[in-house]
C-alpha cells in the first residue's frame, strides 16, 4: 500500500470518527431530554449475552443503533447553500442595471466606472473575509469568488473598452487576480476558489489581446498549468488537478482557431512539456498518484493527437520516442516495485507502439504485428497481475484480431502470403492465451476453465479453417473432383487426429469434438461435394467415410 492510499484511508477514517462523535453527542442530548421528561424505557438484550450477565438484565443500545437516518435539512440546503448564490446573482444583476442606468444618464464617467469596479471587488474581499471569520463558509466563498470576477471584468473594461491601460499592464493585473484567487484557496482551504482562479488565469490572454504571441501564450499556459498542478498536489485538491488539465487543451484549441498562429509547432511543444511535467510528478512519488495516473493517460492521447495534426512529418519520431521512453520507465518502475504506477507506464508504452505501427503500416503485414503486440501486452498483464494492463492488452489484441479476420475473409492467394503469416500469428497467440490462463489465473478457477474450454473449441475451429485454406491453395491446379476429395480427406485426417489425442489423454470433451468434426465432414460431403463430383468420387468418399467411422467406433469399444 503506497502513501497516497494510506492518506486516503486515513482521511476517510477521520471523517467516519467525526461523524460518530457528532452522533454520540446528539444521542447524549436526546438521552438527557428523555431522562428529564420521564422514566427510561428498558430495552431487551440484543446480540450475545456477556459473561456474568443474566437474561433478566438489560443493556442500552449503542448510539448507532438508536440514531435514525437523518432527514434532509432543507433549511440548511436552501438558506445557507443556495440562497446566497442565487441572490448574489440577483444582486449583481441589479447592480449592473443600476450601473447601466447611471451610465446612460451621464452620471458615471468611464474612469469612475473602473474605480467603482475596483472598490466593489475590494468590498467583496472584505465581506468574504468577515463571513469566513464568523463561520459562514459558503457565503464567504461566494463573496470571494465574486471579487475575482469583478476584478477581472474591471481590468478587461479598463483595457479593452476604455483604453486606460496597455496590454502588458492589463495582463499583469489579471495575473495578480489569479494569484489572489489561489491565495484565497490556500488561506480558506477552498478548492472552489482555486478552480475559479485557474479558469480566470486560462482566460487572461484572451481578455488582454486578441492575437497574442504564440510562444508567449504557450509558455504562459504551461506555466499556469504547472503552478496549478503543484498547488493541487500539495493540497490534495482533486477537482483542481483535473480542471487545470482539462482547460489547457481547449485553450490551445481555441487559440489555434481564432488566433493568427505564426508557428503552431509551439502548441505541440507546450503539450509535450505539460505531459513531461506530469510524468515527473508521478516519478517523484508525491501527491495523489491514482488521479495523476488517470490524467497521464489522457495527456498522452491528447499529446499524440496534437503531434499528428501539426507535426505530421515528425510523428514517427515522436511516437518512437514515447515508446522507448515509457518502455524504459516501465522497466524502472518494475525494478523499483512501483506496482501502482507500472500498469500505466506499460499501457502508454503499448499504445504508443500501436500508434507507431499504424503510422509505419504500408501493407497488411503490420496487422500481424498488432496481434503480437496485443498478446505481449496481455501477457505482461498476467505477469504483473494487473487488471488494467490485461484490459489494455486485450483491446490491442482484439483490434489486431478483427483487422486480421477481415483480411482472412478475402481468402489465401498463395502459401507464402500475408494470410499465412496472420493465420500463424492468430493460432500461436490463441494457444499462448490458453497457456496464460492455465498458469496465471489463481482466482475463479471454474470460470477460468470455462474460458479455456471456449478458447480450445475456437482454436480447433480456426485451425480447421486454416488447413482448409492451405489445402485449397495447394490443390488449386488440380481438378474439382480431386480438390473436393483432398479437402474432405484433410478434414477426416484432422478428425482422426483429434479423436486419437482424446483417447490417449483420456479427455472426453476432445473425443466428442473429434466425433463432431467427423459428422461435420459427412455433412460437407453430402451437401457440398456430392452435387458437383463424379460417381466414382462419390463412391470413394462414402466408402472412405463409412469405413473410417466404423473403425473409430471399434476403437471406442476397445477403450471401454
Amino acid at each position: 500500500m503506497n502513501n497516497d492510499e494510506r492518506l486516503n484511508r486515513l482521511e476517510q477514517r477521520i471523517m467516519e470518527l467525526e461523524k460518530e462523535v457528532t452522533d454520540l453527542k446528539q444521542y447524549r442530548i436526546s438521552k438527557r431530554v428523555t431522562t428529564d421528561t420521564g422514566p427510561p424505557s428498558k430495552t431487551w438484550i440484543q446480540g450475545p449475552v456477556p459473561s456474568g450477565t443474566s437474561y433478566g438484565e438489560t443493556r442500552e443500545k449503542t448510539p448507532q443503533e438508536n440514531i435514525r437516518q437523518k432527514e434532509t435539512d432543507w433549511e440548511h440546503l436552501i438558506a445557507r447553500v443556495w440562497l446566497p448564490r442565487v441572490f448574489l446573482f440577483v444582486f449583481l444583476i441589479g447592480l449592473i442595471w443600476g450601473f447601466k442606468a447611471a451610465v446612460d444618464g451621464g452620471y458615471i464617467t468611464e474612469g469612475m466606472r473602473c474605480i467603482i469596479g475596483l472598490l466593489a471587488g475590494a468590498a467583496f474581499v472584505y465581506l468574504g473575509a468577515r463571513q469566513h471569520k464568523h463561520q459562514r463558509l459558503l457565503l464567504s466563498q461566494v463573496l470571494l469568488a465574486g471579487s475575482i470576477g469583478i476584478f477581472m471584468l474591471t481590468t478587461f473594461a479598463a483595457h479593452y473598452l476604455y483604453d486606460f491601460m496597455s496590454a502588458p499592464i492589463a495582463f499583469i493585473l489579471n495575473v495578480l487576480w489569479t494569484v489572489l484567487g489561489l491565495l484565497f484557496s490556500y488561506r480558506y482551504k477552498s478548492q472552489t476558489l482555486g478552480v475559479l482562479a485557474i479558469v480566470s488565469g486560462i482566460l487572461t490572454p484572451f481578455l488582454v489581446d486578441n492575437n497574442p504571441s504564440t510562444p508567449f501564450f504557450v509558455c504562459y499556459e504551461v506555466l499556469l498549468y504547472t503552478s496549478a498542478m503543484i498547488f493541487a498536489i500539495r493540497h490534495r485538491f482533486v477537482t483542481l488537478l483535473y480542471t487545470s488539465f482539462i482547460l489547457i487543451h481547449p485553450a490551445f484549441l481555441i487559440f489555434s482557431m481564432v488566433g493568427s498562429i505564426s508557428n503552431d509547432r509551439w502548441i505541440v511543444y507546450g503539450a509535450l512539456v505539460q505531459h513531461l511535467i506530469l510524468l515527473v510528478s508521478i516519478l517523484l512519488r508525491t501527491g495523489i498518484l491514482n488521479h495523476q495516473h488517470r490524467v497521464l493517460i489522457s495527456s498522452f492521447v491528447l499529446t499524440a493527437i496534437w503531434s499528428r495534426l501539426i507535426l505530421e512529418s515528425d510523428i514517427v519520431l515522436i511516437l518512437l520516442s514515447f515508446t522507448l521512453l515509457y518502455s524504459a520507465i516501465s522497466a524502472y518502475t518494475w525494478r523499483k516495485g512501483f506496482k501502482d504506477t507500472l500498469p500505466y507506464m506499460l499501457a502508454i508504452s503499448s499504445y504508443s507502439l500501436l500508434f507507431l505501427l499504424m503510422e509505419m503500416a504500408q501493407n497488411k503485414w503490420v496487422v500481424g504485428l498488432f496481434i503480437i503486440e496485443g498478446f505481449i501486452a496481455l501477457a505482461l498483464g498476467f505477469i504483473i497481475k494487473s487488471l488494467f494492463q490485461k484490459i489494455n492488452g486485450l483491446l490491442i489484441y482484439l483490434v489486431g484480431f478483427l483487422a486480421g479476420g477481415i483480411i482472412l475473409l478475402g481468402g489465401m492467394d498463395s502459401l507464402a502470403s500475408v494470410n499465412t503469416f496472420i493465420w500463424i500469428v492468430i493460432l500461436l497467440t490463441l494457444a499462448g492465451i490458453i497457456v496464460l490462463l492455465r498458469y496465471y489465473s489463481a482466482e475463479n478457477q471454474n470460470q477460468t476453465k470455462e474460458w479455456i474450454r471456449v478458447l480450445y473449441y475456437g482454436l480447433g475451429v480456426l485451425f480447421l479453417i486454416f488447413i482448409t485454406d492451405v489445402t485449397t491453395v495447394l490443390t488449386q491446379n488440380v481438378s474439382d473432383n480431386a480438390q473436393h476429395l483432398i479437402i474432405s480427406s484433410t478434414w477426416v485426417g484432422y478428425a482422426i487426429a483429434v479423436i486419437a489425442y482424446g483417447l490417449k489423454k483420456k479427455i472426453k470433451q476432445v473425443r466428442l469434438a473429434g466425433i463432431a468434426l467427423l459428422f461435420l465432414t459427412l455433412i460437407k460431403v453430402i451437401f457440398f461435394d456430392l452435387p458437383t463430383v463424379s460417381m466414382i468420387i462419390k463412391a470413394v468418399l462414402f466408402i472412405g467415410l463409412g469405413g473410417i467411422g466404423i473403425l473409430l467406433s471399434r476403437f471406442f469399444y476397445k477403450k471401454e
